[in-house]
């Protein structure tokens, strides 16, 4: 089963704008500190579980962010109307900015707590749906 091309549509989505720059600093800064952190302390273990601990969500999210824009910039350069939200949804920051410390929260409630209190899952699924709400909105004005 072949994969239907998206159809062209009146959007260009570019790599080259600000918004993404930020966005891939941000995430290469994120892994600048792990290596160093590796590099001074490579036998502190509990360094790293903290690490992973405090920025593992935020890197998740950001992968995500960068993975998703670059491949709509370079597998739809002029995308249409899902393209573009998807695109703005990422790369204008609501989301982001609202999902990785609502799901941090989350997950560190349910770490602490030993996984006796279920949060993990249920800010997911918060962040799932702000990422739909705020994609609804983009793809409603493209």
């Amino acid at each position: 089963m072949a994969l239907v091309p998206p159809a062209p549509g009146g959007h260009d989505l570019s790599l080259a704008i600000p918004a993404f720059y930020l966005l891939a600093a941000t995430l290469g800064l994120f892994v600048a500190m792990l290596f160093l952190l590796r590099h001074y302390y490579p036998k502190r273990k509990r360094g790293l579980e903290g690490y992973l601990d405090a920025a593992g969500v935020s890197l998740g999210f950001l992968v995500f962010g960068v993975i998703l824009v670059v491949l709509l910039a370079t597998q739809d350069p002029h995308g249409n109307g899902t393209a573009y939200a998807l695109y703005e949804t990422i790369l204008t920051g609501y989301w982001l900015a609202f999902a990785i410390p609502v799901v941090t929260v989350g997950s560190s409630v349910q770490a602490r707590s030993r996984g006796t209190i279920h949060w993990l899952f249920p800010s997911m699924a918060i962040a799932i749906a702000m990422f739909f709400g705020i994609f609804a909105y983009y793809y409603s004005v493209s």
